[in-house]
C-alpha cells in the first residue's frame, strides 16, 4: 500500500468519525427538544402565492411609466435627478361637473400603481366612456349626454411647481393669475402617492388650440407637483 493511497484512507477515515460524532450530538439534541409524548399531525399544505402586479419584463423605467424624452442622447439620459408632476383634471359645463364629482373622487380614490404599461390601474365610473389614451394623457374619459364633459390623468416629467401649473389652469379658464399664497392656501387631498392641491375654478374655458372660450364651464383636479426622483434611462 503506497503512501498516497494510506492518507486518503486516513482523510477518509477522519472525516468518517467526525462525520459520526455530529450525527450522535444532533441526535441526542434532537431526542431531548422533542415531546415524544405529543403526535402532530399534518393534515394540510399551502400553495405558494404570486407577485402582485406582475411586472413586464424588458421595459425601461420611462416606458413602464409612459414618459418620453426629447432628448436621444444616451448621456442626457442616463441616472440624473429629475421630477415628474402627476395631474388628474375633471371639465365641462359646470352642472355637469357638479353632477359627476362622486364620479370624480371614485376614480381619484382607485387611481393606484398597478399592472401595464404605464402600470396604473383603476375603477371606470359607470357613466363614463373610455377614450383612447394619448401620450399626455394615461386615463382618459368623456361623460355627459353631448360628451362635454372630461376628465384624465396625466403625468409629465419636469411638470413645474405648484403655481405655475395652477396658474396654467386658471389661464385656460379666463382668470388672471393667482399669487403663491393662494397656491399654498389651496385645500390638500390624498391622491395616488401623497398629498396633492386641491383645485376648483370657473370661468370661460378654452382647450389647447382653441380660438374661443366655452362659457359657463368648470375645472376640477387634483396636482401633485414636482416628485423627485432618480430616473434612469
Amino acid at each position: 500500500m503506497n503512501w498516497e493511497f494510506r492518507t486518503f484512507c486516513n482523510i477518509i477515515t477522519l472525516m468518517f468519525r467526525r462525520s459520526f460524532k455530529f450525527s450522535l450530538i444532533f441526535a441526542f439534541f434532537g431526542l431531548i427538544s422533542c415531546d415524544r409524548g405529543k403526535i402532530i399531525e399534518i393534515n394540510e399544505s399551502r400553495v405558494p402565492g404570486s407577485f402582485s402586479p406582475d411586472s413586464e419584463l424588458g421595459l425601461s423605467f420611462r416606458d413602464r411609466v409612459g414618459i418620453t424624452s426629447s432628448s436621444s442622447s444616451p448621456s442626457e439620459t442616463s441616472n440624473v435627478p429629475s421630477k415628474l408632476s402627476f395631474f388628474v383634471k375633471m371639465v365641462g359645463p359646470k352642472a355637469l361637473i357638479d353632477e359627476n364629482k362622486d364620479n370624480f373622487d371614485l376614480f381619484c380614490e382607485t387611481l393606484k400603481m398597478g399592472k401595464g404599461t404605464p402600470p396604473f390601474e383603476w375603477t371606470k365610473p359607470d357613466d363614463w366612456n373610455n377614450v383612447q389614451g394619448t401620450a399626455m394623457r394615461i386615463a382618459n374619459f368623456t361623460f355627459g349626454p353631448e360628451k362635454k364633459g372630461e376628465c384624465y390623468f396625466t403625468i409629465l416629467q419636469g411638470g413645474g411647481e405648484l403655481l405655475a401649473n395652477l396658474n396654467r389652469w386658471r389661464g385656460q379658464m379666463g382668470l388672471p393669475d393667482a399669487t403663491l399664497a393662494d397656491a399654498e392656501a389651496l385645500p390638500s387631498r390624498q391622491f395616488l402617492f401623497g398629498p396633492g392641491k386641491y383645485v376648483e375654478i370657473e370661468g370661460s374655458f378654452k382647450g389647447f388650440g382653441a380660438n374661443d372660450g366655452k362659457e359657463g364651464y368648470k375645472m376640477i383636479g387634483i396636482i401633485m407637483p414636482e416628485f423627485q426622483i432618480e430616473l434612469p434611462k
